[in-house]
């Protein structure tokens, strides 16, 4: 993302000279830069702070801080650096593409339509405003939206990937899906490393019950990111719950174990984890690894539904009532998710 170094900063409108030890920040850039290369992302936090202190009329600093802290899953902190920003530059379309993306990451989902609606009145043709308010919609789930403002991009940028799989993802959540099954295969086309395409091929695959696509497809997309993308779960998760689904509980839990390694933070590798281990008969492992899913996310129902039946098998059965009455007070409120 495209940054605007300023040699002075804004305060209150008031333009006002900073001293800048414009050597020491420059340094402390590139070891903040050469550490988010290495995923180093709190020691890259803490030099960009030392490099924006040395020199705080370098603002497009501000922006590296609010990407670092977006690196970090520090969201509201990503958010406020962005603002600083913002606020110093109010014009600035860079700005407010981090800000916009910054609300996107955090599912402040109005706000981040707002910043990108702001942006394509400076700048209409402005792709990456397009992209998040297309996510935003997207998130809402406001397929229409979603659908038009991702058709509008490709009419313009026929050959950008994201908004082609963006596409099939929308059209996948539809329930089209040889429309979507088109548009991961044309992103294919282009950019065959695309690694969330082929892992969202495996989902299109599978729901048209061709198994052994499927996993060939899940299996492709977890080759490209076992090393280069350590953070990316999915296709893992997927194969996992493909696997349960042929009945394959112990290679399922194998393959959902590296899913939670990966993202610890992810109540459906966890429910898929119990899943298997219920499934494998180790009811100990099952209920820790469900309560596990269930504590990420109240609001997830399949955890606490399972976790009712293993408790009534148990004999358990205060424990079985309780958690059906969750599973059913939030089953009412939410209605059913395609992955």
């Amino acid at each position: 993302m495209m940054a605007i170094a300023l040699s002075i900063g804004q305060m209150g409108g008031q333009m006002l000279p900073e001293s800048c030890d414009s050597v020491q920040s420059k340094a402390l850039q590139q070891s903040a830069r050469d550490a988010l290369v290495q995923r180093q992302y709190d020691l890259a936090l803490q030099r960009f702070q030392m490099a924006f202190t040395a020199c705080p009329g370098e603002r497009s600093l501000l922006l590296e801080l609010s990407q670092t802290q977006l690196s970090r899953r520090d969201f509201a902190q990503a958010i406020r650096a962005a603002q600083r920003y913002v606020e110093g530059d109010p014009r600035s379309v860079p700005g407010h593409l981090a800000l916009a993306n910054a609300y996107l990451m955090a599912l402040k989902l109005p706000e981040a339509k707002l910043q990108a609606k702001q942006i394509l009145e400076i700048e209409p043709e402005n792709g990456s405003a397009l992209k998040i308010l297309g996510n935003a919609a997207y998130l809402s789930g406001t397929f229409i939206e979603a659908k038009d403002t991702f058709i509008q991009l490709l009419e313009r940028h026929p050959e950008d990937t994201e908004a082609a799989y963006m596409l099939g993802r929308v059209y996948y959540q539809e329930g089209l899906i040889l429309e979507a099954k088109g548009q991961f295969q044309r992103v294919l086309k282009l950019d065959p490393r695309f690694y969330k395409a082929w892992d969202n091929l495996g989902l299109c695959d599978q729901a048209l019950g061709d198994n052994e696509k499927a996993t060939r497809h899940f299996l492709t997309a977890i080759k490209l990111v076992e090393k280069d993308h350590p953070d990316y779960d999915w296709a893992y998760a997927n194969l996992a719950e493909l696997l349960l689904a042929n009945g394959d509980a112990e290679q399922a839990f194998r393959a959902v174990s590296m899913a939670a390694d990966r993202n610890p933070k992810s109540p459906r590798n966890f429910y898929l984890g119990g899943k298997a281990l219920d499934k494998l008969g180790k009811d100990d492992l099952a209920l820790s690894w469900l309560q596990r899913s269930a504590a990420l996310d109240p609001n997830y129902p399949e955890p606490l539904y399972l976790l009712s039946l293993i408790y009534h098998r148990l004999g358990d059965e205060q424990k079985a009532a309780d958690a059906r009455n969750q599973f059913l007070a939030v089953k009412t409120r939410q209605p059913e998710k395609r992955r």
